[in-house]
């Protein structure tokens, strides 16, 4: 914690129950220096194994103990990722903000260069289910009762113990997930575990160092920090009123909120941000009618898919106006399109575009430093093999 705190870095710690009960006030050391104390099941056990009813049972039992020992609890992860749908929709509503159970599997170079993949290697993708990030977008998607922030992997066991990978090449591996995300413009959440922290120090040095590089910045955060964002986003709006110039936009947003114009001229009146884009500084904007700075939809487009692009920023419009957009995406556009493929569609058009961007602050992308905070002592690992 000393070392990521030079770079203004807190962790998120995944924490058994059992873990908190065996050494509260360790525990309760960590959270008033800074760190993030999440649930992590109650016992460190797969809860695919159980049946709902006990799966439930175990986070409502880590929910309790944090609550007797002052640990706040604000999310969850569940061993060896072991969550189903099925258990995220019975969750009872507020019993969590957020959920960090989905992995998204980083293809990096040094990979390629690394030794034969071993059982733990093998067998902690088996446990991790990985969807490929060359097709999913990184960042936070809204449930009905919590939001699911998701992680990538490889993580430090599978390049440590699964690849015999050293330091250096484990820092090779998380600075080349960084770059992409940041070229991307999402989030990394990166998983280690504590019990290599020795190990993974100079790992931790490098990727924070980088970090700090990159401009626009970088926002580094609790996932707690992430979910707090994410909700605050979600009530942003825009009411569109037309003008005898054109459009009046009015943004509707907190002073965190990130605007971002492209292709506009004379009406973007704010500091060069990234590429085309400009970010706003006034709340208010006039642009030009024709074509609208929004993102048009079909009215038959899936709800799934205007919901995505609402959360990560742009004005959708499924009224009769959308043909008049400047992107359009008709039902052969959409066809097939991975999130992806759709937002690379949408940026590559070369048409005028007003949006929120996801990230606060004018920063560009965000990570999180997150580890499965397991056991503290060998009797803490030999005890897992007792699970009642």
């Amino acid at each position: 914690m000393q070392t990521l705190a030079r770079f203004g870095c807190a962790p998120t710690f995944f924490t058994p129950g059992i873990v908190v009960e065996r050494y509260p006030r360790f525990i309760q050391s960590l959270q008033s220096e800074g760190a993030e104390i999440a649930v992590h099941s109650y016992q460190h056990v797969d809860l695919r194994t159980l049946k709902l009813a006990e799966a439930i049972e175990q986070l409502r039992k880590a929910v309790r103990v944090f609550e007797i020992n002052r640990i706040e609890s604000r999310g969850f992860r569940c061993p060896y990722l072991g969550c189903s749908d099925e258990l995220l929709d019975a969750l009872p509503a507020g019993m969590f903000d957020y959920s960090s159970n989905r992995a998204l599997w980083a293809d990096v170079p040094v990979l390629d260069q690394a030794g034969d993949q071993n059982t733990i290697f093998n067998t902690l993708c088996r446990f991790y289910q990985p969807r490929p990030s060359s097709e999913v977008i990184s960042t936070p998607w809204g449930r009905p009762n919590l939001f699911e922030i998701p992680m990538f992997v490889p993580d430090d066991l599978q390049l440590h113990d699964g690849l015999q990978l050293g330091p250096e090449e484990v820092g090779q591996a998380w600075g080349h997930v960084l770059d992409q995300t940041h070229r991307r413009g999402e989030l990394f959440t990166l998983i280690f575990h504590p019990e290599l922290a020795s190990f993974c120090r100079d790992s931790f040095v490098r990727l924070l160092h980088r970090a700090q590089q990159f401009r626009p910045s970088v926002w580094v955060a609790r996932l707690c920090d992430v979910s707090d964002w994410w909700r605050e986003k979600s009530n942003f709006k825009v009411e569109v009123t037309e003008v005898p110039t054109g459009l009046r936009l009015s943004f509707t947003c907190s002073p965190r909120a990130t605007l971002l114009a492209r292709g506009l001229g004379q009406c973007e009146s704010g500091q060069v941000w990234d590429g085309a884009y400009h970010r706003l500084q006034s709340r208010v904007l006039d642009v030009p009618a024709d074509p609208r700075p929004f993102v048009g939809l079909a009215a038959f487009a899936p709800e799934t898919v205007v919901s995505f692009l609402q959360e990560q920023g742009y004005i959708v419009d499924t009224a009769d106006t959308a043909a008049r957009c400047g992107i359009y995406l008709d039902a052969a556009t959409l066809a097939n399109m991975t999130e992806v493929q759709l937002v690379d569609h949408i940026e590559a058009s070369p048409t005028p575009l007003v949006r929120y961007w996801r990230w606060p602050d004018g920063a560009k992308c965000a990570l999180c430093v997150t580890g499965d905070l397991d056991a503290l002592t060998l009797l803490d690992y030999a005890s897992r093999l007792f699970v009642r």
